[in-house]
C-alpha cells in the first residue's frame, strides 16, 4: 500500500493524535520517530519508507540519530538504524547534515534535525551557578 493512501487513512483516525487550541487549532503526533511532533504527511514515520528521529542518548551524553532502513519495513526490530552521536554541537550537526543530505537520505529533513539535535545538547549541559554578590561594607 502506498504510503499516500496509507497517510489518508490515519491522518484523522491515529491513536498517535493531540489536538490543542493554541490560537488556532493544532494537531500534534506522538508516534515514536516523528522529528517535529506535528502530524503531517512529512514528519510521519509511520506511513514513509525513509523517516528520521533525534532523541536524547540513554545516559543523557549526546544524542541518537535514527534511520529508517529500507529493506526491513516488515522486521520491527531491525527496521531501525541507531547511531549514537556523543561529539559536541558542531560535529554533531555535521554528521547529522552528512548522514540525510549528502547520503541523499532525506534532504529536506536536514534542518528539522539539525535543530532537535541542537536543542537536546543545549539540555544536556551543566547550568552555571550564579555567585552571590559580595557586598561591601
Amino acid at each position: 500500500m502506498s504510503g499516500e493512501l496509507q497517510w489518508l487513512l490515519i491522518r484523522n483516525t491515529s491513536c498517535f493524535l493531540l489536538r490543542r487550541k493554541l490560537g488556532k487549532k493544532v494537531t500534534f503526533s506522538t508516534e515514536p520517530n516523528n522529528l517535529k511532533g506535528t502530524n503531517s504527511f512529512k514528519y510521519n514515520a509511520l506511513v514513509n519508507k525513509k523517516a528520521v528521529s533525534v532523541v536524547a542518548a540513554p545516559d543523557n551524553k549526546g544524542v541518537v540519530l535514527c534511520t529508517k532502513r529500507k529493506t526491513a519495513q516488515s522486521k520491527p526490530a531491525t527496521m531501525f538504524n541507531r547511531t549514537v552521536i556523543r561529539s559536541d554541537i558542531r560535529r554533531t550537526n555535521k554528521v547529522i547534515r552528512k548522514v540525510l543530505g549528502t547520503s541523499g537520505y532525506r534532504p529536506d529533513l536536514i534542518e528539522a534535525g539539525v535543530r532537535k539535535a541542537d536543542a537536546i545538547l543545549a539540555s544536556q549541559k551543566p547550568t552555571k551557578r550564579l555567585q552571590a554578590k559580595k557586598r561591601r561594607h
